[in-house]
């Protein structure tokens, strides 16, 4: 019995900071061309806005050149990123900083913690990209990694 009630706390706690959802991109015959997926692992803060600003990154290109997405509601929101503190930018450690002071909602948040994994998860495909292309070493790699690690987390 103690072994079950364990395993159902383990599997909640696995869950609490976990979320991932798709969305379609449709030509005008409404014909599914594509599509964007976005989902987090141990993101407490904001994580449905997270999802909701990836989503939109990944569809805003197709939206551009005259696609249909399956969540309209994305085409309402305002992904503006709140400006940083004065001579910083934005990272993990600065976004938590300044929602734990108030200084920034939780939605606000979530888009700043989207955007700045979303901005290192580019760079680091690409190095990738680059490294298995001869076009940099591993050791310019692991720099680009350490520098891009660094300007997402802010540690």
């Amino acid at each position: 019995m103690y072994r079950n009630i364990l395993k159902t706390i383990i599997i909640l706690c696995f869950l609490s900071g976990c979320a991932e959802r798709v969305i379609d991109i449709s030509d005008k015959e409404g014909k599914i061309v594509g599509g964007c997926n976005a989902g987090f692992d141990w993101h407490f803060y904001g994580l449905q806005d997270s999802i909701d600003y990836v989503l939109y990154e990944c569809a805003k290109d197709s939206i551009a050149k005259g696609y249909t997405i399956s969540d309209e509601r994305l085409l309402t929101i305002d992904f503006t990123l709140p400006d940083p503190p004065k001579g910083q930018s934005w990272n993990k450690k600065l976004a938590m900083s300044q929602f734990h002071s108030g200084k920034i909602t939780e939605r606000k948040l979530g888009y700043i913690l989207a955007a700045t994994e979303f901005e290192y998860i580019r760079v680091i495909w690409a190095a990738e990209d680059d490294l298995a292309n001869g076009k940099i070493t591993e050791a310019e790699f692991n720099k680009i990694y350490k520098t891009a690690k660094l300007k997402w987390l802010g540690e």
